[in-house]
Order: C-alpha cells, then sequence, then structure tokens
C-alpha cells in the first residue's frame, strides 16, 4: 500500500505536518462538551483517517510468531 511513497521526501513532509496540525486541531475540537454525539463521532472519525495516514510513515515492527504457548 505505500509501494512508491518517499517518506523522506519534502512532499511527504508537508502532508506529516499538515496531518499533525489538523489532528492537534480536531483533538482540541473533540474535548468541547458543547458536542453532541454524531459532531462527537464525526471528529473521532476525522482524528482516525489521520492517525492511519500518519501510520504509513511508521510502520509497526513484525510481529513474533505465536510460539503454541510455550514457555522456553
Amino acid at each position: 500500500m505505500t509501494q512508491g511513497i518517499d517518506f523522506n521526501s519534502p512532499t511527504w513532509r508537508a502532508i506529516e505536518t499538515l496531518a499533525i496540525q489538523q489532528l492537534t486541531t480536531l483533538r482540541e475540537k473533540n474535548d468541547s462538551l458543547t458536542l453532541d454525539a454524531i459532531r462527537t463521532a464525526e471528529l473521532r472519525g476525522r482524528i482516525a483517517s489521520l492517525k492511519d495516514l500518519l501510520a504509513l510513515g511508521n510502520p509497526a515492527p513484525a510481529q513474533l510468531a505465536d510460539d503454541g504457548g510455550h514457555s522456553y
């Protein structure tokens, strides 16, 4: 999915910076006590989408294979 994306490019760094700024803004809005459930859900969805975007540049380390419950 990330094939062909240069995560060290100035373009990616600009996208990353913008996404982090938007995350900060959305999180502040989400902290408002006046939001109804629908608006809160919408903000949380947008936050999740931005986090997914940012995660592209930080792939999770490979998980260790399950050892079948054995203790070595």
